[in-house]
């Protein structure tokens, strides 16, 4: 795992992960996982660990950056569900097959997840939810 640190207007650390890079921000963690990773309980663990290590209390929201194609098996929200503080999943795709996903794992999850074309937008919609 490779960790920096990121100057006043941007991310507060950024790590390197086996499953793809996660930026801290203030509110929010960000992600884009890599090409062919399944998000699992096993892969998630590293993203859940960095996430109760910087918002321990605070509340806080995903957002994760669909670049890349990856499975996720939505019996990971059922892990993810324990994080209290999380309080909502911004996803950002311009995939057609992602709208369809969002759609069945928010089946899995009951906090607000939305799926939006741009960061910004997902970024705006998450900071409302907190």
């Amino acid at each position: 795992m490779h960790v920096a640190n990121g100057n006043s207007n941007s991310y507060v650390k950024k790590y390197t992960l086996p499953v793809g890079e996660v930026e801290i921000y203030d509110a929010y963690l960000k992600a884009e996982i890599n090409e062919g990773v399944t998000m699992n309980h096993e892969t998630a663990s590293e993203l859940i660990v960095i996430a109760r290590k910087h918002f321990p209390t605070k509340s806080f929201a995903y957002i994760t950056v669909r670049k890349n194609s990856y499975a996720v098996d939505p019996m990971v929200y059922l892990k993810v569900f324990e994080i209290e503080n999380l309080k909502a999943i911004a996803i950002v795709s311009d995939k057609f097959i992602d709208n369809h996903n969002v759609k069945i794992e928010k089946h899995f999850f009951n906090k607000p997840m939305h799926i939006f074309k741009t960061q910004t937008e997902a970024i705006a919609w998450a900071m409302s939810c907190l």
